[in-house]
């Protein structure tokens, strides 16, 4: 697969990714850039509770109440060499973002100055209070409260072909009724995909909702108002070396949901690291002929000698279900369970070898650089 492509801040080209990001800087250009029922609901302090998406079907919004719920927690960020998205997780201000977002095209490092602008024109000097590269999320502190936050959809309530928005500053356009962000409209085009930048971001979303540079760290939205990904990159076509047509990527709403608990409370995300690679999801056929219960589970291909998991007793073939008691059906669950368990602590790691059902006990190691 080529490198996606970062959408980049509006008027910049970043071609960094496997996929193009989508920032955008202050005049707009055109785009190009490893181991989650009301229209009238009223703004609050905490994301309201999660319906279930196979049952609450009489929650969902149109396109235009959706994009009313959810308008005052879309946020501007502009750095000085770029424009970005983001959108309020917690009603005291803290805000999530790509990383990339509030890195200057300049240093490559974080920007010394970042301004998010509301919903109601209000600005803010945003402080930074972690960033994680490895996920391409950040989070953002500024003083404000009694903010509207966003929800995070439940992954494994995320159905392939069902309607999604996409909302943020495509372009950096000026103008506009109200705010001037931008709203697109698709549907989940697949899930559980990796976004191959300089590491691999699992449990990926991908739509046909249009994303541009200006739209990274904004919201995909599903109809309930709830977050499934972060807007994050855009695919090239390899054929061409353009932008390819309706392929567009956000970070799945369990990796950033886990991600940005971990930064708000520590800073940083502290991943372990159990040194496999190759791996994949468990499908049907492939638990029958492994005479297993097809229950889910990711089959290890290349289990690295000398690393955390081969010193656990973990090989190459065995189908891991469980780590440190959470459940592993998908890729995104083992990139989640490793963030929830850091570098240094040993976990239980439930796994079928042969057929049989066994336990390893495994210190988990710290990633490469």
């Amino acid at each position: 697969m080529s490198r996606m492509m970062r959408p980049a801040g509006a008027g910049l080209l970043a071609l960094t990714l496997l996929v193009a990001a989508a920032c955008s800087d202050s005049s707009p250009a055109p785009a190009g850039n490893g181991e989650g029922d009301a229209s009238t609901a009223p703004a609050s302090q905490t994301p309201a509770a999660s319906p279930p998406t196979q049952v609450r079907q009489s929650n969902l919004m149109t396109a235009a109440e959706l994009v009313a719920f959810a308008e005052p927690a879309v946020v501007r960020i502009a750095t000085g060499t770029g424009v970005g998205t983001g959108f309020v997780v917690d009603g005291n201000g803290y805000i999530l973002t790509n990383n990339h977002v509030i890195q200057s095209s300049v240093t490559g490092r974080v920007a010394s100055s970042i301004e998010v602008t509301l919903s109601d024109g209000g600005t803010y000097a945003a402080k930074v209070v972690g960033t994680d590269a490895r996920s391409d999320l950040a989070v953002l502190k500024i003083d404000a409260t009694g903010l509207q936050a966003l929800a995070f959809a439940d992954l494994d309530d995320v159905v392939v072909g069902q309607d999604v928005v996409a909302m943020g500053f495509a372009l950096d356009l000026d103008g506009g009724e109200g705010g001037s962000f931008s709203v697109t409209r698709g549907i989940v085009s697949q899930k559980n995909r990796a976004i191959r930048e300089s590491t691999q971001i699992l449990g990926a979303i991908q739509t046909d909702a249009a994303i541009n540079h200006g739209n990274s760290g904004g919201p995909l939205l599903n109809m309930f108002g709830q977050v499934v990904g972060v807007n994050t990159a855009i695919a090239p076509d390899p054929t061409t070396g353009s932008q390819a047509v309706g392929i567009g990527f956000a970070v799945g709403s369990d990796v950033a949901k886990a991600v940005m608990e971990q930064l708000k409370a520590n800073g940083q995300v502290n991943r372990g690291f159990l040194s496999i690679s190759g791996f994949e999801a468990l499908r049907p056929a492939r638990a029958r002929e492994l005479g297993i219960p097809d229950e889910g589970g990711v089959i290890l291909d290349v289990v690295t000698a000398g690393g955390p998991a081969a010193s656990g007793g973990l090989r190459t073939g065995d189908v891991i279900v469980q780590i440190g008691g959470v459940d592993i059906n998908t890729e995104a669950d083992l990139a989640v369970a490793l963030i929830e368990h850091g570098a240094g602590e040993t976990v239980s790691v439930e796994f079928y070898r042969d057929g049989t059902k066994r336990t390893a006990e495994v210190t988990l190691g710290t990633p490469p650089n």
